[in-house]
């Protein structure tokens, strides 16, 4: 495998690593041609059995194994193309960028993390072109997610505890009244306020991977090339862990998952479940009081 000890090392310190993977230039070529036609029919992704071969390859399953300290482990959500189209001009700065755009999406604590089997989702990001800087790095602020989940640690109650890990989209201060966690915040916990913290952009080359801890703060960005940004996500839980989503994606994934299942390759069907006891509901009402506290 193409994934050591060090960069998972990495992983858990960081939150972040790109790795390589073992994808040759023909099955890099297959996979694109896929994404593009995928892209410009919009038919759902389990069509496409180019596509579907690449995310019933065993590496992303053991990639996902040994993030999650796990024996098994199953899809969360998987098979999303993702495109970062070009951008018009004139171009965002770094600082407004990053203080509109800068969030996390998974709420877990450090225990959760820690744990073994990890209570988490590990979030895969695979780039089917080049990823520069310039087109569309995501941009993403290394160690933060380790304060943000001990703050959850020590402030939630043991009844929300259990209702993690969860699909909870929480950016920090300042949080529009139109937004749907509103009042809900990811709290500063340093001298610097996150928005005025500088994000690292995360390039990759073609057929590199993404690992991500999504509990950090991390944020897309503006692509000023002239090419869009090719990206395939897929993401994984350990067997047993039960997780939360939104009504709507919770919904999808109920949708998806049976489908994408029929399209596997008979040896490679148990990477999706047969049945959702695993997902439950977890929307943004009723709120959490403790998400929303005011710091001494």
């Amino acid at each position: 495998m193409s994934f050591t000890d060090e960069q998972l090392a990495q992983y858990e310190a960081d939150g972040a690593v790109t790795i390589d993977t073992p994808f040759t230039d023909e099955e890099l070529d297959r996979a694109e041609d896929a994404w593009d036609r995928l892209q410009a029919s919009g038919e759902a992704a389990y069509t496409d059995p180019d596509y579907v071969d690449v995310i019933q390859h065993p590496f992303f399953e053991e990639v996902a194994k040994k993030v999650l300290r796990a024996d098994g482990v199953h899809l969360w959500w998987g098979l999303a193309p993702h495109a970062r189209a070009p951008s018009a001009a004139p171009y965002g700065s770094i600082r407004d960028q990053w203080a509109g755009g800068c969030h996390t999406d998974i709420q877990a604590t450090l225990e959760d993390f820690d744990a073994t089997p990890r209570r988490m989702r590990a979030e895969l990001w695979f780039w089917l072109n080049d990823v520069p800087v310039n087109r569309g790095a995501m941009r993403i602020l290394p160690g933060s997610h380790r304060p943000i989940m001990e703050y959850w640690g020590n402030v939630l109650t043991p009844e929300h505890k259990r209702m993690l890990p969860r699909v909870h989209g929480l950016r920090p201060p300042p949080v529009s009244e139109k937004a749907p966690a509103y009042p809900e915040h990811v709290p500063d916990l340093q001298d610097t306020p996150w928005i005025e913290q500088e994000p690292t952009p995360f390039v990759a080359k073609r057929g590199q991977l993404l690992i991500l801890c999504s509990s950090a703060l991390h944020s897309a960005w503006q692509n000023e090339d002239t090419v869009p940004r090719k990206a395939m996500g897929n993401s994984w839980i350990p067997n047993g862990v039960p997780c939360g989503m939104p009504a709507n994606q919770r919904e999808g994934v109920m949708d998806f998952f049976p489908q994408l299942r029929a399209k596997l390759r008979a040896d490679r069907k148990h990477i999706v479940p047969e049945d959702f006891d695993w997902l439950f509901e977890s929307g943004y009402e009723p709120k959490w009081p403790e998400t929303f506290l005011e710091q001494a």
